[in-house]
């Protein structure tokens, strides 16, 4: 697959390339749901994109059953070439034409364009697939405008990151919140030798690495905010399993305070508690479609939207084992300020030695927790 050759929506095959709708090697196996332990061969995936379950148990299990199968390799993202292989071939062919004129640019033009390119690929799927974005409200600043948020009680205990990207706790006695801005950055670098090597397709490989170092340093900055502001009004509670007594408990912490509760931030492990339990069945109100699913969002329980970072790779998940946060909506909770998309600045070695080029890629923003009354913990024990 070619960095700006990707399919407009993704597409999921088996391992024998052939599409996971209506196919049976990825058959549905449910496991774990009341004890239940059966083989299907009737496909997990319906021709129609559905989970192919026949109740609302069933549905908990093969949610469960198509992230393990897709982690595991038995299903898989299609590419450009399994779409369109001959259009996928001249894409390739452009993309690898692009990358040696850029290094063979001396005024460098070629390659500062081919990084902005790959910084706004990045851009789109940290908006996409990151928590942060998702979980706060989001404002793109004007050259000069300043970044603040509106508090609607003066006595809140805000956290707010710093402009070295540590978090800080202040007290709100006025109706603005002004974050301080921060860089979230990353340092995507080619050597000679790797172009001369590569059989693949490069630019995919630095836009992992990039996307990695920046989507990892959000997340991992937001998960800091909901730990520390955890413990401002609510408590956290402890448990050994999930249970739907913890899971309203954590609902109720939030909601006591008169704000609505929208997200539920979960770690996998606590999927298995869930399957487990037939009291959450009548909860539960499934995600059909399974691309959605193998995005993170695992379906809603009491109107509460439960997302996982699960089906990513390993070095850009954040969640710890056991962690469950429950939040307000978005625009009761905080926000994150924007200057403008990511940005890339050629990098150029030759002149110290070194055979390396590539870019420096950056973005300014400000994160706040403006109210923490809408975050609860549970943590197993």
């Amino acid at each position: 697959m070619t960095l700006f050759n990707r399919p407009e929506e993704k597409v999921y095959l088996d391992r024998n390339g052939s599409s996971v709708k209506g196919s049976r090697v990825v058959n549905a196996y449910k496991t774990g749901l009341g004890g239940r332990n059966m083989q299907s061969q009737e496909p997990l995936v319906a021709s129609n994109g559905d989970l192919n379950a026949h109740d609302k148990g069933e549905a908990l299990a093969m949610i469960g059953n198509l992230i393990e199968q897709y982690k595991q390799g038995n299903m898989r993202t299609a590419t450009a070439h399994d779409i369109d292989p001959v259009q996928a071939r001249q894409a390739k062919a452009e993309e690898q034409a692009m990358i040696e004129a850029a290094f063979a640019d001396p005024n460098g033009m070629e390659f500062l364009r081919l990084g902005q390119a790959t910084g706004d690929v990045i851009w789109e799927t940290m908006g996409r697939e990151g928590f942060l974005r998702r979980i706060f409200l989001t404002k793109t600043l004007g050259r000069g405008e300043i970044g603040r948020f509106r508090v609607r009680r003066k006595d809140v205990l805000a956290h707010l990151v710093s402009s070295d990207a540590n978090t800080i706790e202040s007290v709100i006695r006025q109706n603005w919140v002004y974050p301080q801005e921060y860089y979230v950055n990353a340092n995507v670098q080619i050597e000679d030798r790797e172009i001369e090597q590569c059989d693949g397709d490069i630019l995919d490989e630095k836009y992992t690495d990039g996307l990695e170092a920046m989507l990892v340093q959000e997340d991992r900055l937001a998960r800091r905010l909901l730990n520390t502001g955890s413990t401002a009004y609510n408590t956290i509670t402890y448990f050994t399993t999930l249970t739907p007594a913890i899971f309203s408990s954590l609902r109720t912490q939030v909601g006591s305070w008169g704000i609505p509760v929208s997200t539920c931030l979960l770690s996998w492990d606590l999927w298995d508690d869930i399957i487990s339990d037939t009291d959450f069945v009548g909860w539960f109100d499934e995600i059909h479609k399974h691309e959605l699913i193998l995005e993170g969002r695992l379906g809603s329980m009491l109107d509460v939207d439960i997302i996982t970072d699960y089906v990513r790779y390993e070095t850009l998940k954040v969640m710890e084992e056991g962690e469950i946060f429950m939040l307000t909506a978005p625009q009761n909770l905080g926000g994150v300020t924007q200057r403008k998309p990511t940005t890339a600045a050629p990098i150029n070695l030759y002149p110290l030695g070194k055979p390396v080029r590539g870019w420096f890629m950056e973005q300014i923003q400000g994160t706040a927790l403006v109210n923490p009354r809408g975050v609860a913990k549970g943590q197993r024990l």
